[in-house]
């Protein structure tokens, strides 16, 4: 393994390499992706959710989180997930792998390559052919790097909210907080991060490739099937909502 050189590093494989470097997948191609704490060794937790490539190439990867699909996550150590952890010691407690599915409905999830954030557009209704958008989430993460079918990044707990009419605001800035307190990020690495926000708002505000309407308009293929992680069996099994 080998720690990236950013601001809160992720653990990738020896043979990554950036995102939007070849070789590239076909669209319905299975790739999983990694989200890992800075530091991250074997056998730790981390989150890794199967997905359908919509589109990898030079600009970045774009891809289908369909609902039901089962990922591994980092869950306490009783195996609840960690977002029920109080929020005094949830980067204190230590941590299992577990499974959850994804419930309610899919997401695409837009990496543009050498970023450090990705973009999440959520549906709040997808039973007829004209699905209700109900806005973007930018998930604040380390920029990917990636290996023939797996991309990795860490998550930097900050994201941004931007509702379908273009309202904005920040998510999760108390959880930053107590990151600091708890020593999961110091504050040059927050203040970093919040320097990432800007600029991930400023690239919305230009409408860059990411925020485009034609991701808004796009739907799955309805012969593509729910990707399988290998290993599931394996780990603790739940059923709450992500």
């Amino acid at each position: 393994m080998r720690i990236l050189p950013q601001g809160t590093p992720a653990a990738v494989p020896d043979d990554s390499r950036p995102l939007g470097e070849g070789p590239f997948l076909e669209p319905g191609a299975q790739i999983d992706w990694h989200y890992r704490k800075p530091g991250w060794q074997p056998g730790e937790p981390s989150r890794i959710s199967p997905m359908r490539v919509v589109r990898d190439d030079e600009r970045g990867l774009v891809a289908w989180l369909a609902p039901g699909t089962l990922q591994e996550a980092p869950g306490s150590a009783d195996g609840q997930r960690v977002r029920q952890v109080p929020l005094d010691r949830r980067w204190l407690e230590p941590r299992t792998r577990i499974v959850e599915p994804w419930r309610g409905n899919g997401v695409l999830c837009i990496a543009p390559a050498g970023l450090p954030w990705s973009v999440w557009l959520f549906w709040s209704d997808t039973t007829g052919p004209d699905w209700s958008f109900a806005g973007w989430y930018v998930n604040l993460e380390n920029a990917h790097r990636r290996t023939d079918h797996d991309t990795y990044s860490s998550d930097h707990i900050l994201d941004v909210e931007i509702d379908p009419e273009g309202g904005i605001h920040l998510k999760d800035e108390d959880e930053v907080v107590a990151a600091i307190q708890q020593g999961r990020l110091s504050p040059e690495q927050a203040a970093q991060i919040e320097r990432h926000a800007d600029a991930a708002i400023a690239s919305f505000e230009s409408d860059d490739w990411p925020f485009d309407s034609e991701w808004v308009r796009w739907r799955p293929d309805p012969a593509w099937t729910v990707p399988v992680l290998a290993g599931l069996d394996r780990l603790s099994p739940r059923t709450t909502l992500l």
